[in-house]
C-alpha cells in the first residue's frame, strides 16, 4: 500500500490527495462523513448531556406554593423551595431577594379579586382561598400584611361596596375591618383543623371529649362537626353583613 495514500477514515477508498497545509481530510464524500458521525452519535459518544434548565419564576412560585399547602408556611424558605424545584438556591435569592418577596409573591399569586363588587362574593371568594391553602390567613391576618396590589385591590372592592351604601369613607374603612375580621377569624379554624387533623381526626376528637362534657351540651344537637364549616360560615356571614350594611339611624331630634 502506498503510505502516501490518503485513505477514507469511513469506507478505505482514497479520500484524496491531502491538503498542502492544514489538516488531512478523513473521509472520501460528504456521505461517508455523515455515517460516521451518525455511528459515533449511536454509541453514545456525541450524545448531548443533559443540560440543567432553571425554572422560571412562577414555578418555583407555584413550588413554594405546593410547599406551604403541604407542610405550612412555616416550611417555606428560598433554600428549600430551591431544593424542592431542583435548582440552586442562587437562582431563588435571584428571582426573589428575600423570603418576605416570595411570600409576597405566592399572596400575589393566590389572591384575585372577583369580578362582581358584591360585599357577600367578595367574602365567600376570600373564604375560598383560604378554604384550599389555610396557611394564608396566618400571613394576612395581621397588622402589616404584604400589601401587594391584589391585597389592596380586594381591600379597595369591599370599601367601595360600603361606600356605594352610603357610608362615608372612615366608616367604610371600619366596616371592612370589621367583615374582614370575621371572615379571616373562621378562617383560623381552618388552619387549626389543617395542623391538628395530623393528630387525629375532629370527630375523633370530639367522640373522646363528649363522654367528659356536661349534660346540657346534649341539647345542641350532635357534635359542632356534623355542621361543617362552609355552613357555619355562611350562616354567620348573612347576620354579619346584615349588621354591617345598616346605615346609622338619624338621630331623632331632641
Amino acid at each position: 500500500m502506498d503510505p502516501r495514500r490518503n485513505a477514507c477514515a469511513e469506507c478505505g477508498r482514497d479520500a484524496g490527495a491531502p491538503a498542502p497545509t492544514g489538516r488531512p481530510r478523513r473521509y472520501c464524500s460528504r456521505s461517508c462523513q455523515s455515517r460516521a458521525y451518525r455511528r459515533r452519535r449511536d454509541q453514545g459518544r456525541l450524545a448531548a448531556t443533559p443540560r440543567r434548565t432553571t425554572p422560571k419564576t412562577g414555578e418555583l412560585v407555584e413550588t413554594a406554593i405546593a410547599l406551604a399547602d403541604a407542610d405550612g408556611i412555616g416550611a417555606v424558605t428560598l433554600r428549600a423551595v430551591a431544593h424542592r424545584a431542583g435548582t440552586s438556591l442562587m437562582t431563588a435569592q435571584r428571582a426573589f431577594g428575600s423570603r418576605d418577596k416570595l411570600v409576597a409573591t405566592m399572596v400575589q399569586r393566590l389572591l384575585t379579586t372577583p369580578g362582581t363588587p358584591a360585599l357577600k362574593a367578595l367574602a365567600e371568594h376570600e373564604w375560598s382561598v383560604y378554604r384550599a391553602h389555610p396557611w394564608l390567613v396566618s400571613v394576612l391576618a395581621s397588622t402589616r400584611p404584604p400589601l401587594v396590589p391584589a391585597v389592596l385591590d380586594s381591600a379597595r372592592a369591599s370599601i367601595g361596596a360600603f361606600t356605594a351604601l352610603g357610608f362615608d369613607p372612615p366608616t367604610a374603612l371600619g366596616r371592612y375591618l370589621a367583615l374582614s375580621a370575621y371572615v379571616q377569624g373562621m378562617a383560623l379554624l381552618l388552619l387549626a383543623e389543617h395542623h391538628e387533623s395530623a393528630h387525629s381526626t375532629y370527630r375523633a376528637w370530639w367522640a373522646d371529649e363528649a363522654r367528659r362534657l356536661p349534660p346540657w351540651t346534649g341539647e345542641l344537637g350532635g357534635p359542632p362537626g356534623t355542621a361543617d364549616l362552609d355552613t357555619w360560615f355562611r350562616d354567620g356571614l348573612d347576620r354579619v353583613l346584615d349588621g354591617l350594611t345598616r346605615l346609622p339611624e338619624a338621630p331623632t331630634p331632641g
